[in-house]
Formats: structure tokens, sequence, C-alpha cells
């Protein structure tokens, strides 16, 4: 008997989660969800299509939920996606642990400067905010996308409206002499790798948010 009820109890949590893994958005009557592009409301260029992507690509995993790319209105619901940073560009890439420049590029920079500094690190920081909501009219959407939507109070059709705060930080290279001249295409490059794997960390608390709101 009491391996039977071991059993029981496994069975019968196995099905719960299997449920969940189906589709997570089940449980608010959602089958089918459109991804629009995400906008961009930060002072970075390019980062919609990383943090569309990877949001997508994790909820597809899930076979019970239709998902649709783009914005299609026969859809239960749609998922909106805003990008934010500071206002201002210096506080969304942080300079940190300075460097004395002449010691890494003295020949480029010369004797002029002695205290001219360049950053050893940079700290990146974005504002995610995720909205769900079924069926919107387009003055809904209009007000969700705007600087009033994350204000907006959860109804029954408006199923999420969080933001998640996203940070990270990179190690800037440093060249010396005449490599000194590619250093600001190289740390775009580092950039973007930085902001793709805030993106794939976005999803996964898109995912998280969606699976245990409850």
């Amino acid at each position: 008997m009491k391996w039977l009820l071991i059993l029981i109890f496994i069975t019968g949590c196995g099905g719960y989660r299997y449920a969940q893994q189906d589709n997570p958005l089940s449980q608010y009557g959602i089958s089918s969800l459109s991804v629009p592009m995400f906008f961009n409301y930060s002072n970075l260029p390019e980062v919609s299509h990383n943090f569309t992507r990877e949001t997508y690509r994790l909820l597809s995993r899930y076979p019970g939920l239709k998902l649709k790319s783009g914005y299609h209105s026969e859809s239960d619901a749609i998922l909106i996606g805003i990008i934010k940073t500071p206002e201002k560009m210096k506080d969304t890439l942080v300079p940190s642990n300075l460097r004395v420049a002449q010691d890494k590029a003295g020949t480029a920079i010369g004797d002029v400067r002695q205290d001219f500094y360049i950053p050893g690190t940079t700290d990146v920081s974005f504002i995610l905010q995720i909205i769900i909501i079924k069926k919107p009219t387009e003055e809904e959407l209009t007000l969700l996308k705007s600087g009033l939507g994350d204000k907006v109070k959860l109804t029954s059709r408006i199923i999420f409206n969080d933001t998640i705060p996203l940070r990270s930080q990179y190690t800037r290279e440093i060249f010396d002499n005449e490599e000194v001249s590619v250093t600001a295409t190289q740390n775009a490059g580092i950039q973007r790798k930085v902001t793709k794997t805030l993106a794939e960390q976005a999803a996964i608390s898109i995912r998280d948010m969606i699976l245990y709101a409850f």
C-alpha cells in the first residue's frame, strides 16, 4: 500500500508538470499567442531583434502553445515587449575599473594628458517590460506602449504587466600601438554579445514569470 501511494503521488505530480510544460498559458485560457517585434525605447540601437528572438525561441518549446511571429488579431493574446534604459547613455553604460591610458597605449596617446583614463569594464543595464493581453484594441495597444503602460493594472484580459531588470558587465579590450584604432570595433562586438546574453536571461525570466505567477 505504501509503494502504491508513492506511485500515485509521483504519477499525479508528473501529470501536473506535463500540463505546465505543454502550455504554460493554458491556465489563462490562451492557446495561441502573437509575439511582435519588441519595442526599443532604449538608447542602444538594434537590440529588439535579440530580445524578440530569444523569447519566441524559448516559448516555442511548448507544443500546446501556438506562437505567431508579428501581430495577428485572431490570436488569443499578444505579448508586448518594451525595452528601456535610463535616459542618459552614461547611466546605461557605466564605466568602472578605470585604467591609465598611457599604460596601455602610450605611443598613440602621448604624454600630454597624464590624467587620461579608460574604463576596464562596463556595466550594462536594461529594463524589460512584458505585457500579455487578450484580444487588445488599437487604443489599448497604444496606451500599453506609451509611458503610462507600466501603470496599467491587471484585469481579466491583461494577464501580465511586469518589468524585469537586466544587468551585466563586460571587460573592455585594450590594444597597444597600431591596434588602438580598432578598439571601438572590438568593444562593439563584445557589447553585442552581452546584449544577446541578457536577451537569453530575459527569455528565461519571462518563462518563469508565466509558470510561477501563482
